[in-house]
């Protein structure tokens, strides 16, 4: 009776040190927005090089098999997809995953400056310029291995999740591309997670904004902010803070909107903090 007791004791010990030990890891979501959480090939391997429609895709050595962290783009159709294997040999093959269909909500918004809805000539130039430097920003893809404990950046209500088909002013925009956060003007927004600062700007729809690099094309993104707190070029910790809400670019009020992107794909950042609010 005490030997089993004993035994009980310690197995609740064991799990509850799992559970409060264990770290957040993005949910596998197989739908277009989503993350795809594959295993490729056994982690006693050397690590490979993984491709997802020709982009590099993040790779996190686990217990028994290296994953690949994929993002899907809210435009891809549902259906067969693949991703490329390469080992260390310069060997490849493909591996085939199946994205479900995915239905989002719709969100009618009324913006009272009609510059952000509808932009002048001059202000068609800026963002054709910004365009390309947003494009590069989302693509960028260096060889730290990321951490993915995230943790949500600010305190507040959500206000817009990621996906809505958006109408602005009864007309018809892309697709929400993040999480907008509810909160006072100047309350402080933390890292997601540790990262490089690869931009601190102001974009004409972004408003102040802050891009992070976590890695193997693992970025976070911070904007309609009202100050930043960090430089380009500066590593920030998990948790630091980085910047405080605000209401610059197209906003109808003070929040946070928060993008994350893989492989230079927009994807659902609640994902990353279904267990670690």
């Amino acid at each position: 009776m005490n030997i089993k007791l004993s035994l009980t004791t310690l197995l609740f010990f064991h799990l509850l040190f799992i559970n409060t030990t264990a770290k957040a890891f993005p949910a596998n979501s197989l739908r277009p927005g989503g993350i795809g959480v594959i295993s490729v090939i056994p982690s006693n391997q050397p690590k490979p090089f993984v491709s997802y429609k020709k982009s590099p895709v993040a790779l996190i050595k686990g217990q028994q098999n290296w994953l690949a962290v994929i993002g899907i783009a809210l435009g891809d159709k549902p259906g067969s997809h693949e991703i490329k294997i390469k080992d260390n040999s310069g060997k490849t093959k493909t591996k085939r995953f199946n994205v479900k269909a995915h239905q989002y909500k719709t969100q009618r918004l009324t913006i009272k400056n009609k510059n952000k809805v509808n932009p002048n000539k001059k202000s068609s130039k800026r963002i054709e310029r910004e365009y390309l430097l947003k494009q590069k920003l989302k693509k960028t893809f260096s060889s730290n291995t990321p951490k993915m404990n995230f943790i949500k950046p600010v305190s507040g209500r959500d206000s817009g999740r990621f996906g809505l088909r958006r109408t602005l002013n009864k007309q018809k925009r892309n697709p929400h591309s993040g999480m907008d956060i509810a909160a006072p003007e100047g309350r402080k927004i933390k890292a997601t997670e540790s990262g490089k600062v690869i931009f601190v700007g102001d974009l004409f729809f972004t408003g102040k904004v802050i891009y992070l690099d976590h890695g193997n094309g693992l970025i976070s993104l911070y904007a309609h902010l009202s100050k930043s707190h960090v430089r380009l070029g500066q590593q920030v910790k998990r948790g630091e803070l980085i910047a405080r809400v605000g209401k610059t670019g197209r906003v109808t009020g003070a929040h946070l909107h928060w993008t994350v992107y893989l492989n230079g794909n927009a994807v659902d950042p609640a994902l990353f903090i279904a267990n670690n609010k």
